[in-house]
C-alpha cells in the first residue's frame, strides 16, 4: 500500500485491474450464470410460470437460499445471507450486474491499492452487511440482492481518498467528490420521496454510502485503538509471566529444602496451573 498513490485515468484500462477485482467480478458473473441456470430449471419444472415469492417473482431454490430476506436471515438464522446476497443480481435486468461490475472495476482497484487488499475486502463485505441491516432497520422487509451497497461504499472511499480525480460521466468530466455528492443526493431524495421505480432498495444504497464515509473516517482510529489494546494485553501477559516465574522459582526452592509432600494444597495447585500456562506459552511461540 502506498500512502502517496494517485489513481490513473484515461484510456489505460488495464491499470484498473487487480487480482482481487478480477476475482470479485468473475465470482459475480459466475453466480449470475448459476442464477440463470437455476431459474431456467425452476421455470421449466413449474410449467413455464414464475414461482411467486417475497418481493420478487422468481425465488428459485438457489436465489431464495442466498438472497437477503429478513424473515429467513434472522427468523431461520440463515446469517450467511448477510454476505451472500451481494453476489446475486437481477436476472430480469442484466444492467444491474453490468453497472455494478463496471463501478467496481472503475473505482475498486484504486481503493484497494490505497487500503491494501485485506482492508479493501473488509470494507467491501462489511459495507454489504451494513447496507442490509440499514434496509431492515428502516422497515424494508422484502428480499434484496445485489452488490450496490458495497459498491456505493467503494465509491465514497474513492472520493474521500482522491477527491480531485476527474471522472467522465457519460461525456461530461466531473470531480470524484462532486459525483459522490450527486449519488448521495439522488439516493436521499429517493429514500425521502419514493419514486416507485421498480424494486430498488434505496435504503441499502444509503447504508453503503454512510458506511463508506464512516469506514474511511474512523477505520484508522479503530485500528489504532485495537493496536493499543493488543499492546496492553501483551504487557499485562508479560508482567503476569514474570510474577508466575518468580513464584514458581520460590516454590521450587522450597521443594528442594523440605520436599514436595510438604507443600500446601494451594501451592501444588499453583504449580500445576503454572505448568499448563508454560506449555500454552511455549506452544504459542512455535512457528
Amino acid at each position: 500500500m502506498s500512502q502517496w498513490y494517485t489513481p490513473e485515468f484515461g484510456m489505460s484500462f488495464g491499470s484498473k485491474w487487480t487480482k482481487t477485482i478480477k476475482i470479485l467480478i468473475s465470482v459475480n458473473v459466475g453466480i449470475f450464470i448459476l442464477q440463470l441456470l437455476f431459474f431456467s430449471i425452476t421455470t421449466q419444472w413449474s410449467g413455464g410460470k414464475p414461482v411467486e415469492g417475497a418481493g420478487f417473482g422468481y425465488p428459485d431454490p438457489f436465489t431464495k437460499l442466498f438472497w437477503f430476506y429478513p424473515p429467513d436471515t434472522f427468523g431461520h438464522l440463515w446469517l450467511w445471507q448477510l454476505f451472500s446476497y451481494t453476489f446475486l443480481h437481477s436476472i430480469y435486468d442484466p444492467w444491474h450486474l453490468i453497472i455494478n461490475m463496471f463501478a467496481l472495476w472503475m473505482f475498486g482497484g484504486d481503493v484497494e491499492r490505497r487500503l491494501g487488499t485485506k482492508k479493501f475486502l473488509t470494507l467491501y463485505f462489511t459495507a454489504g452487511v451494513f447496507a442490509a441491516l440499514v434496509s431492515t432497520l428502516i422497515g424494508y422487509q422484502s428480499a434484496i440482492l445485489g452488490a450496490s451497497g458495497a459498491i456505493f461504499a467503494i465509491e465514497v472511499a474513492f472520493a474521500m481518498f482522491f477527491p480531485e480525480a476527474t471522472i467522465i460521466l457519460f461525456i461530461f468530466p466531473i470531480k470524484a467528490k462532486h459525483l459522490v455528492m450527486i449519488f448521495a443526493g439522488i439516493t436521499a431524495m429517493n429514500c425521502l420521496l419514493p419514486t416507485g421505480s421498480g424494486n430498488i432498495a434505496y435504503f441499502a444504497h444509503l447504508g453503503g454510502l454512510l458506511y463508506g464515509f464512516l469506514f474511511v473516517r474512523y477505520e484508522p482510529k479503530l485500528w489504532t485503538m485495537i493496536e493499543v489494546w493488543q499492546a496492553r494485553q501483551r504487557e499485562r501477559e508479560r508482567r503476569e509471566n514474570v510474577e508466575v516465574r518468580k513464584r514458581v522459582d520460590m516454590l521450587l526452592e522450597k521443594v528442594n529444602r523440605i520436599g514436595m509432600e510438604n507443600l500446601s494444597k494451594k501451592e501444588l495447585e499453583f504449580l500445576q496451573s503454572a505448568s499448563k500456562k508454560y506449555k500454552k506459552w511455549q506452544a504459542g511461540r512455535k512457528v
